[in-house]
């Protein structure tokens, strides 16, 4: 069994055990769209389908970092496609997209407090600009 089919039956298994198996996919996921020196700005197919659906690169993070700060409580924000489509959504708590099939995951943040406190204090605005300057290129995670 792979970790998306706990993540798609967790009633089966039980809440605790998707909690945890949401949580290990979701921090993975996110440190994988990161690295220290990144350029932040896409090429290739991801670089076509945000202008697709965003209108532009400068567009689609104007309204990730919009959900990123309005989020309410703990959670994630991803992008997702689903039908050739890209798309924002807010997960909370432990959500990721692959639970409620609301799409392929391409990039995720983590909105956790813990994920910024030590380093911005409560300013999760900060912490989302810092993570724009760390955003790696996200083409070789593109699949469609």
């Amino acid at each position: 069994m792979n970790i998306q089919y706990f993540l798609c039956t967790n009633l089966h298994f039980g809440i605790c055990l998707f909690l945890l198996t949401a949580q290990i996919f979701n921090h993975n996921f996110f440190w994988l769209g990161l690295k220290s020196n990144g350029e932040g700005k896409p090429y290739g197919e991801i670089k076509k389908k945000i202008e697709e659906s965003f209108i532009s690169f400068e567009n689609f993070k104007e309204q990730f970092t919009k959900e990123a700060s309005s989020h309410f409580g703990s959670g994630w924000i991803w992008l997702v496609i689903k039908e050739h489509k890209l798309k924002i959504y807010q997960g909370h708590d432990a959500e990721c997209p692959i639970k409620h099939q609301i799409g392929h995951p391409i990039l995720a943040l983590d909105v956790w407090e813990h994920a910024y406190y030590v380093d911005y204090k409560n300013s999760r605005n900060d912490y989302i600009k810092g993570i724009n300057k760390k955003l790696k290129k996200v083409e070789i995670y593109f699949n469609f």
